[in-house]
Formats: C-alpha cells, sequence, structure tokens
C-alpha cells in the first residue's frame, strides 16, 4: 500500500495546477500517514493481556520515602508486601532464621509501631485505625526483606507480634504512673487511662484475670519473664544441638532445675502429659501416636481464641491451626511451589518483553518509512512548483 502512494500523487501532479498538486499530496501524505498509525497502534494493543498482567505482577522496590520512624513524621511506602526492601539483603526474614522470636526483630517491631506513631488512645490492636495498622506495616517493610514465598508468613508473624507488644506497652504506660513513654503524648496518655477505667473495659478485665487463674489461686505465669516463647525456644534449641519439642519447650518455662512448677495448673498439665505417654505404650505400634499429639491432648489442645496453653507465640512453630484450607505441606514444599510460579511469571515476562520489542521495532520501521514518504512528496511538490514558474512568467 506504501509503495502505492507514490505512483498516484505524481498521476495527480501531472493532471493538475501547483495550487492543486499540494493541496491533493498534502491530503494524500495525511490520509497515508493516519492508516499507518493506526495500523502500528493496531498492532501495539494486539500485544497479549500477560503484557499488563505481568508488569503489575512485578514488585516495585521504589525506596522508603521519608523513614525517620523515630519522630512522628509520615511515612510511605510502595515497598511490595511480597518482598520487602530488597535493599536490606544482610536482614532477610525467614522461619528458619532470623524470625520474629530474635531480640534484633522485636527491636524493630516496636521502633516502626507505636514508637514511630502514636496519637490517639490505641488501646490495643483492635482499637488502632486501619490506616495506622498500615502505616506501621509500611515502616516495618523498609528494614527487612523476605522471599515470596514466606510473604503470608511474615505479615502473620508482625501483626502477632505487633498486638502483643501494643496491649503489653498500654497497659504498662496505663498502670506505672513513674513509666515515662516519650513517644506517648500526656493528653493521648490519659485518655488511655479514662477508657481503661470505664466500667465495661472493667469488666473485661476481671474476666481476663480469672482465665488466667487455673485450678489454684495463684495466676498462671512462666519462668522466661519478658522473654517470648518462642525466644526460649531458639536458646534450647542452642543449648541442646536440635530441635526442641513442644513439651521440652512447655518445661523449660513452667518449671525450674529441681522440678517445680510455678502452679497447680502447670503441674497438672505435665501430670496429664505423662500419663498419656504411659498409656500409648500399651497401644499397638500402628496405633500409637506421637509425643507431640499427646502434649497437645494434655493441654487441651487449640482454644477458641487460637493459642495453646503454656506454649504462647511458640505454638504456630509445632502445630497447624486449625481449620486452615491449605494442605499439610512442609515449608520447603510450599517454597517450591512459590518458587515455580514466580519462574513462570519471569517466563510471562520474558515473553512479552520481546512481543514489545517487537513491536517497537515495527513502529521505528514505520515512523522511517513515513518520513521517506513525506520526503518523496516535498520532492515532488517542488519538482512542480520548478515546472510552472516559467508558466507564470510568461504569462506575464
Amino acid at each position: 500500500m506504501l509503495h502505492q502512494v507514490p505512483n498516484s500523487v505524481i498521476h495527480a501532479t501531472t493532471s493538475t495546477t501547483s495550487h492543486q498538486t499540494a493541496a491533493s499530496t498534502d491530503h494524500t501524505f495525511h490520509q497515508a500517514t493516519t492508516n499507518m498509525t493506526m495500523e502500528a497502534a493496531n498492532t501495539f494493543h494486539q500485544l497479549p493481556n500477560t503484557v499488563h498482567q505481568v508488569i503489575h505482577q512485578m514488585p516495585h522496590t521504589n525506596p522508603l520515602n521519608n523513614a525517620n520512624v523515630g519522630n512522628n513524621h509520615e511515612v510511605t511506602t510502595n515497598i511490595t508486601d511480597e518482598t520487602g526492601n530488597p535493599d536490606k539483603d544482610e536482614h532477610v526474614l525467614h522461619p528458619d532464621g532470623l524470625w520474629f522470636p530474635h531480640r534484633v526483630v522485636v527491636d524493630k517491631v516496636s521502633a516502626t509501631s507505636y514508637k514511630s506513631y502514636f496519637k490517639g488512645p490505641y488501646c490495643n490492636w483492635k482499637m488502632t485505625p486501619l490506616h495506622v495498622q498500615q502505616r506501621w506495616w509500611n515502616a516495618f517493610k523498609h528494614e527487612f526483606s523476605w522471599d515470596p514465598s514466606v510473604a503470608k508468613l511474615v505479615k502473620k508473624g508482625w501483626k502477632s507480634k505487633v498486638s502483643r507488644r501494643l496491649t503489653g506497652i498500654v497497659s504498662k504506660v496505663c498502670n506505672e504512673p513513674g513509666y515515662e513513654a516519650e513517644w506517648c503524648p500526656r493528653i493521648v496518655r490519659e485518655e488511655m487511662i479514662r477508657i481503661r477505667s470505664e466500667e465495661e473495659n472493667q469488666k473485661k478485665a476481671e474476666q481476663c484475670k480469672k482465665n488466667r487463674n487455673g485450678n489454684g489461686d495463684h495466676k498462671i505465669h512462666h519462668r522466661q519473664g519478658s522473654i517470648s516463647t518462642d525466644e526460649v525456644r531458639l536458646k534450647l534449641e542452642k543449648k541442646l544441638g536440635y530441635h526442641p519439642s513442644p513439651s521440652e519447650v512447655y518445661y523449660e518455662t513452667h518449671a525450674d532445675s529441681g522440678g517445680r512448677f510455678v502452679n497447680a495448673k502447670a503441674e497438672a498439665v505435665w501430670n496429664d502429659f505423662k500419663s498419656r505417654k504411659t498409656a500409648n505404650l500399651q497401644c499397638e505400634v500402628e496405633n500409637r501416636k506421637t509425643e507431640d499429639e499427646l502434649f497437645l491432648e494434655a493441654t487441651g489442645g487449640w482454644s477458641e481464641k487460637g493459642r495453646i496453653f503454656g506454649l504462647g507465640a511458640a505454638a504456630d512453630s509445632f502445630y497447624e491451626r486449625p481449620g486452615d484450607r491449605r494442605t499439610k505441606k512442609s515449608r520447603t514444599n510450599y517454597a517450591m511451589e512459590q518458587k515455580r510460579e514466580l519462574d513462570e511469571t519471569k517466563e510471562n515476562l520474558a515473553e512479552t518483553q520481546d512481543n514489545l520489542a517487537e513491536t517497537q521495532k515495527a513502529l521505528a520501521e514505520t515512523q522511517r518509512i513515513v518520513e521517506d514518504l513525506h520526503e518523496q512528496f516535498r520532492l515532488i511538490v517542488q519538482a512542480n512548483n520548478l515546472s510552472t514558474t516559467p508558466t507564470s512568467t510568461s504569462l506575464s
């Protein structure tokens, strides 16, 4: 089609005057250019849908704007939930490595949440506005990186850790007048004290106290103080040289070196576990349960609030939560599946980039042809003007 245009233009110039020729050539050039541009645009829009899909799937790694999390400044980020901050290659989160029980992670959870932005009576996680929760999460993402295969576990671990830390620190701020919290404005502190003193909240507090009491008169507690059960698990693992069982972690946190338990309920759970182990030995080998299964039964299993008595934050390290829709797979298999999906996405992206490169090449070729055509038109018009000039002179 492009090679036929000059012939039609030449035919038009030989049969009309110079003004008609110029008008005709301009019209023909405009029509040819328009058709070629539309054809190129259609070619571009015919790219597969995977162009847009893959581009949107690729993680954004723009740096955090205003990462000063210590002065209640606004914190915004485009860092994706799938990978965190890729630049933090020295701080990579993984359940088998650096994880939420570690002190460096715990400190960052506190530093990027309530210590960085606390401008309202956020007495607990439910009372914290969604935009504040998102702000804290964005600040935390800036401090670590992780593989997409564990992205959901990171978000879940962060939420569990920050909600527990928030509840504990608010209780300390409201109940200990001498405790100085620079990150908590005085007016906010007074408002939280007022909210917690309301009748309904007092009833909830009393009920929580009752729930923490076992069969005896003493409060159920553990021996590790402010250290989480998961941190105890990691320390015990280093001490023993192998992964401790849930019963070993329980004994470490509820009994002293002489075998004396912190209270009656803690001892009752342990005795029940030993009784179940003895009875289990009387069963046929194929019907026997594992010690982990027996210990879970002795504790009463998962509570309605998603906890296991005596294990605290370490529960998820030993047992799968009930009602989980995922089939039971090891973390290794899950990571391999996620890696395979990521590889497929990368292949689709590579194919799309090839298609895009071909389209750009076709557009460049089209532009070159248009420029050549424009030059031919210019030469034709110039030649026609030269051929008509003597005629105009002779008439004058």
